[in-house]
């Protein structure tokens, strides 16, 4: 296995230097600093802040890496892991990796190698732990393997179940639309789904089905289109909805921004959410309650999440077995005026 003395020479700069890195000191250049943990990474090399046998003292910190702290979803779980992690005591270190700012929403090496270097120098300064907080659900294959401290998903799965997550329960909460909307007298329900290769567009289509099997109704394909979660999507959708269904009652928006389109439409052609149509959104975002009528919707628990995770951290920490592996939160139904009473 390559040395501390090698890695040294292959970089150009003395042995204390990379120790540096390694130990989060920050008196060497950002360029110099990349050039060795580049090195470090192709060399293979096992820094020491990787093994549990030389972790002599606990910090009391936990590092929250998040994903893109602007994503509506981030800052109340935030709140809800800080609140529950300081009344344990601990301190709390952010990163933000900025997913949609700096890399456009995609999953590049560029940025799983920045997801690595983040767990890496949060490691150095040797936090006790970790919560990833992830901008939407998917499975996640990306984080660093065999880390030395305990790590938490908030938001998403883990893909090979190394690390316990914490998400909405989609597929149940659609199932508890469909239901609300056909216990309301709805017949034909139209879909404003949102990305087509989504998790949350999948589990919610499937809740569908399963609720209108329980009730003997087919799922009709024609009346489930896709878009991409904005205001101009929920437009568009609900526009081609309603040209090719005009018996459509009700429509079911995937989220609360597409739910403004659709009002948007509906406006246009005199329609009245609630009177003429019913229309459920999703997530209790603020516009759900700026628009008129006021828009029935399911809340996301989004404190309830982070706090869900800090709780499974806090019982890792405490050396408990008793954690769920895998925890699915319950959203609820919040009644407003854009469904018939």
């Amino acid at each position: 296995m390559i040395t501390l003395k090698e890695i040294a020479a292959k970089s150009k700069v003395s042995i204390a230097t990379v120790s540096n890195i390694l130990n989060g000191k920050t008196n060497v250049s950002l360029a110099t600093k990349d050039r060795v943990l580049k090195i470090i990474k192709e060399s293979g090399y096992t820094p020491n802040y990787m093994a549990r046998s030389l972790r002599s003292t606990k910090t009391n910190t936990i590092g929250v890496i998040i994903e893109e702290i602007t994503e509506f979803c981030s800052p109340l779980q935030i709140e809800g892991i800080t609140s529950a992690l300081e009344k344990k005591g601990y301190k709390l270190i952010f990163e933000n990796l900025r997913y949609y700012y700096r890399y456009s929403g995609k999953y590049s090496d560029e940025y799983k190698e920045e997801v690595e270097k983040a767990f890496q120098e949060m490691l150095s300064i040797k936090v006790d732990a970790f919560i990833f907080v992830a901008c939407h659900s998917r499975k996640i294959d990306f984080l660093p393997k065999n880390l030395p401290v305990p790590v938490v998903i908030s938001y998403s799965e883990c893909a090979d179940s190394d690390y316990p997550y914490v998400v909405i329960d989609d597929e149940d909460s659609a199932v508890t639309i469909i239901d609300y909307l056909i216990q309301k007298g709805n017949k034909k329900t139209g879909f404003v789904c949102g990305a087509k290769d989504n998790f949350h567009t999948k589990l919610r289509l499937e809740g569908c089905k399963k609720a209108l099997a329980v009730h003997k109704i087919d799922m009709d394909q024609s009346l489930v289109y896709f878009g991409n979660w904005t205001r101009e999507a929920g437009y568009e959708c609900c526009k081609n909805l309603l040209e090719n269904n005009k018996d459509l009652d009700s429509i079911f928006c995937f989220n609360d921004l597409m739910a403004a389109g659709v009002y948007d439409y509906l406006f246009e052609k005199n329609l009245k959410p609630g009177k003429d149509i019913d229309v459920i959104g999703f997530d209790n975002r603020e516009v759900s309650i700026f628009l008129r009528p006021q828009l029935t919707t399911m809340e996301i628990p989004l404190i309830d999440l982070g706090a869900s995770a800090a709780s499974i951290l806090l019982a890792q920490l405490e050396g408990r077995k008793d954690f769920a592996k895998e925890s699915r939160i319950k959203c609820s139904l919040i009644e407003r005026e854009s469904v018939k009473k």
